[in-house]
Order: structure tokens, then C-alpha cells, then sequence
């Protein structure tokens, strides 16, 4: 008999509330499987750049080989900002390498993936992910039909955007366990089948449950309310039902499966300066703005014409990144901040660090001659002088609420990974203290500077995550170790005996995998 290989991804469950909900026995299966595997523990790995972590599972690479970092990222060459879809990863996953050489795959929901033409199998993109970063679409494209006539749509199929309402997020609440109970019985089924030796198989909601639910979790949070019962606990009920639908799917398990069970990234609280650093950088003289900021009163009105509305907002930033070529959202930013009232942009000849898109953590770009259209910064010393000065500027900020450090760390994503695609990637990550909020950073050289976190979400990703290893496949006994998402899939190529593409940076640990086994080609 066939060892299958059943992957199941728990996208951002957080390795906190994991062990805590576990030591209460809140969590059961997870905590069974806990003591049962082998534990590869995602931590300082993730730091630099934890918005890109699936897809380093997916690669074998870092975002210096595959390019992705965030839904929108910088285009190379200019200072725009674009939206970028999953056709963004031009490096090969490590489930096409399977279906390249033979193995049968179904796989569901793999985030931020696109479909794959002659998969070897079944592939379903976008049905219930956070990410959308494509759109709902499956190989064999007649299976999309069957999937919606026996399960229906996921809450998450062209998700748009979350009300911060109590009345909306009881109602996301139920969707969240709806879309759990949905992927349930999607992944039982698929067990049931033998015509698959490799499952992959996401569970998305509680992603979502954790940006939106946890300012009732943490009651410390300055927005924690018990105005609304159902709510106080959502994000612990979310948990204990995905355990639930987790023991359900894994009783259908055959004796002779591998088990690899797979959270990226968790979920703390949202503070986070990000939206202080342009004003930060401004009174640090490492940026200039470009003309004046508008008086807010005068132009008031003409904000409530143009941003009378958060949809109003939404088309306008779609416009703005998806619709307009570069030149002319370049020319048009200073009417586009007296709209919205904030600062000028940035005049590039007097500028030498500008904030990059964020995910999770904030980032920082070097104006770098050579590199960006008017580069300030010259390459050698001069680039590494100013990598010195900022790092040190930003870790001597204080938060002047609790007197502590606002910046916990800093790192430097594009000396830290090396790769063809490196000159994309940020050069300064700023990892924000997550203790307390950070309404205002202050230090001798900037002296203080104000602002609330505007109020999306609650939930901000911590960079811990964790993989799980199970099986008779796997070396004996039950080790933990620290690790990187980039050794996952050298595990799973390995399994099948399939030599790891050329592009892999790492190799699977060998406490994990034990000796390798005799490869194919990939």
C-alpha cells in the first residue's frame, strides 16, 4: 500500500495562544499532535520578512529568488507602489515539482498561488484563502462547478473588505465557523479518495479571526469592549472549533499517511509606529517633503467630496495603484495628499530613506544611486553609513507612554537574504515593540511625534510559526528544533525521492527526515 503525504496548512494559528489554549485543554488535537511530532519551530527565520513565508515554504527560496513580499510591493525603477498579484513568484513551487514527476497531488488552497496548467491533479486557488491574491479558479476548470454544488462558496470567495461594526463581526464570526465547516468536509472527502499521494489542504479563518477578534481577546487592548457578548471570547471559540473540525478531518487519516501540519506566522496585538516613520523621517533630515502641507481646515471640503465614503476611499486607491501608469500617479500625489490632508510627497533629490508597503512589520528603502530613478545615496560606504545611522536612530526611539523602546529590533532584509531579485527587497526592517499601542515616538533628536494607528484591525502577525512532522516516513523519535519555512519543501521532495531543485537554499533537517533516500531528478 501507497504512504500518502496529507499537508495541512493552519494559516496564521498562533504558537502562543496555541500553548496556552493547549496547557488549558482547550485544544486537544492540536496538543496530541503537539506531543506526537517532530516540531520545527519558525522563529527569528521569519523576522526579516514574515509576509513572505508561505511562499518561502512553497520555493525552497527566500523573496531574494521568488519576489514576493507583500500584495503591494515597489516597482524596481520607479518610487510607485503597485499591487501585485501571485503571478508576482516566478520560481517554481514545490507541488509543481511533484506533479513534473509523477506524483498526484490535490491541492487546495495553497496561499498565494495561481493555477497550473496539466497539474497532475487537482488544484483549487482562491476559494476560501485571506489573501486572494488571484481568483477563484481550479484545475481541471471543470471541477469549479462540483465544488459549488456540493459545498457551495466559501465566506472568503471574493471576500471583500471587513466592517469594524460589532453587529458585522458577530456576523463574521459565523462565517469564520461556516468556512471551517465547509473545508471540513471538503478535506474529509478528499481523504476518502485514493487517487491522490499528496494532499495540501489550508484552513484560512483563522487569519481573519485573528486580525479582526483580537481586541475582545486582549484585554489590555485600548479598544477592548464586552459591549458585545458573542465576541468577548470569539477568537478562543474560533480556535476550539478549528480543533474540533481538525480532529474530524485527521480521524480520516489512513495508518499508512505522513502527516506535515503547517502554521507560517501568528497573530499579537496591532501596535505598531508605521505610521509615524514619514514624520519620523522627515526630523531625522533622511527625507524632504516636496512643497508644504496643506492647512487641514481649508481643504476639508473638498476631502468630503472626493473620500465621502471607506468605499469611496477603496476605488480611490485601486485607481490610484492598479489603473494610473507611473508618471501619472507621480504627478498627481500633491493633489492626492491636499485630499486626504496629510504631508507632500517626498522630493527624491533631497531624500535619502523613503517607508516602503508594510505587512506585519515596517520597512524602509534606501534612495540608492543606481538603483532608484534619483538616487542620493552612493552605493559602498556611504550606503552602509546610512544603514548604521538609521538602525540607530530608530532603535534609540521611546515610546513616551510607557517610557519603553517603540523599536524592538531592526533588520536588513536585502544583506540578509542574498539572491537575483535582492534589489527589491527592503532595506531596513523596523520590528515595532507590540507591548503597548504607539500613539507617539520621542527621542533627543526628534523630540515628539503624535499620531493614532488608524483602527482596521487589532491583530497584527507575530513571526512565530511552527511545522509539525508525523508519520513512519519520518526519522524516529520526537525532536524540536529551531528552523526555517525554507526546509519544508526539501522534506517533502525527499519523501517521494525527488532530488531538490537547484534553487533550494536549504536542505531538510535531518533529525526530521533521517537519512536521504536514493532521488529522482527533479
Amino acid at each position: 500500500m501507497s504512504r500518502r503525504v496529507v499537508m495541512l496548512g493552519l494559516d496564521s494559528v498562533d504558537r502562543v495562544l496555541v500553548q496556552q489554549w493547549v496547557a488549558e485543554g482547550r485544544l486537544p488535537v492540536i496538543g496530541e499532535l503537539l506531543a506526537e511530532s517532530h516540531k520545527l519551530m519558525l522563529s527569528e527565520a521569519n523576522r526579516p520578512l514574515p509576509g513572505s513565508v508561505w511562499t518561502d515554504i512553497a520555493t525552497g527560496a527566500s523573496a531574494a529568488h521568488h519576489g514576493y513580499l507583500h500584495q503591494h510591493q515597489m516597482a524596481l525603477g520607479s518610487y510607485a507602489w503597485r499591487r501585485v498579484d501571485s503571478s508576482q513568484v516566478k520560481i517554481e513551487p514545490f507541488y509543481a515539482t511533484l506533479s513534473k514527476n509523477g506524483v498526484r497531488s490535490a491541492l487546495i488552497d495553497y496561499p498565494i498561488s495561481h493555477p497550473i496548467d496539466d497539474f497532475n491533479g487537482l488544484q483549487v486557488v482562491d476559494w476560501g484563502t485571506e489573501f486572494q491574491l488571484w481568483h477563484f479558479e481550479t484545475r481541471p476548470k471543470r471541477f469549479a462547478a462540483k465544488l459549488f454544488s456540493t459545498y457551495g462558496k466559501h465566506p472568503f470567495t471574493n471576500y471583500g473588505s471587513t466592517d469594524l461594526a460589532l453587529s458585522n463581526l458577530i456576523a463574521l464570526k459565523s462565517k469564520l465557523r461556516r468556512g471551517i465547516e465547509l473545508k471540513r468536509r471538503f478535506a474529509i472527502d478528499l481523504l476518502a479518495s485514493a487517487d491522490y499521494d499528496f494532499i495540501f489542504f489550508c484552513f484560512s479563518e483563522l487569519h481573519k479571526a485573528g486580525h479582526f477578534f483580537w481586541r475582545f481577546h486582549d484585554r489590555k487592548h485600548p479598544d477592548y469592549t464586552e459591549a458585545e457578548p458573542e465576541l468577548v471570547d470569539a477568537l478562543r471559540e474560533c480556535y476550539e472549533h478549528m480543533d474540533r473540525a481538525l480532529g474530524s478531518v485527521l480521524a480520516h487519516l489512513k495508518g499508512t499517511d505522513d502527516l506535515v501540519v503547517v502554521a507560517d506566522r501568528g497573530m499579537y496585538a496591532e501596535h505598531r509606529g508605521d505610521h509615524l516613520i514619514d514624520d519620523t523621517l522627515i526630523k531625522l533630515d533622511l527625507a524632504t517633503p516636496r512643497g508644504k502641507a496643506p492647512a487641514p481646515s481649508r481643504f476639508r471640503a473638498l476631502r468630503a467630496q472626493l473620500l465621502g465614503g471607506k468605499r469611496a476611499r477603496e476605488i480611490y486607491y485601486y485607481v490610484a495603484h492598479n489603473v494610473l501608469p507611473d508618471a501619472i500617479r507621480e504627478s498627481l500625489l500633491p493633489l492626492h495628499r491636499v485630499a486626504i490632508g496629510g504631508e507632500p510627497p517626498f522630493d527624491w533629490k533631497r531624500t535619502r530613506v523613503f517607508r516602503l508597503p508594510t505587512v506585519g512589520e515596517s520597512y524602509l528603502r534606501v534612495n540608492l544611486q543606481g538603483r532608484e530613478p534619483l538616487g542620493t545615496v552612493a552605493p559602498g560606504a556611504e550606503y552602509e553609513a546610512t544603514l548604521r545611522e538609521v538602525a540607530a536612530r530608530f532603535l534609540a526611539l521611546v515610546n513616551p507612554a510607557t517610557g519603553e523602546r517603540a523599536v524592538e529590533s531592526v533588520c536588513f532584509p536585502a544583506k540578509h537574504f542574498v539572491g537575483p531579485r535582492s534589489a527589491e527587497l527592503p532595506d531596513i526592517g523596523i520590528i515595532w515593540n507590540s507591548n503597548a499601542p504607539i500613539d507617539a515616538v520621542a527621542s533627543d533628536d526628534i523630540g515628539v511625534i503624535a499620531g493614532r494607528q488608524g483602527p482596521d484591525r487589532s491583530g497584527n502577525h507575530r513571526p512565530e510559526g511552527f511545522a509539525l512532522f508525523r508519520g513512519a516516513s519520518f526519522a524516529a523519535g520526537r525532536t524540536e528544533q529551531d528552523g526555517d519555512g525554507r526546509q519544508i519543501a526539501p522534506v517533502i521532495l525527499q519523501r517521494f525521492g525527488i532530488a531538490p531543485p537547484a534553487h533550494y537554499e536549504l536542505s531538510a533537517p535531518r533529525a526530521i527526515v533521517g537519512l536521504p533516500r536514493s532521488s529522482r531528478a527533479a
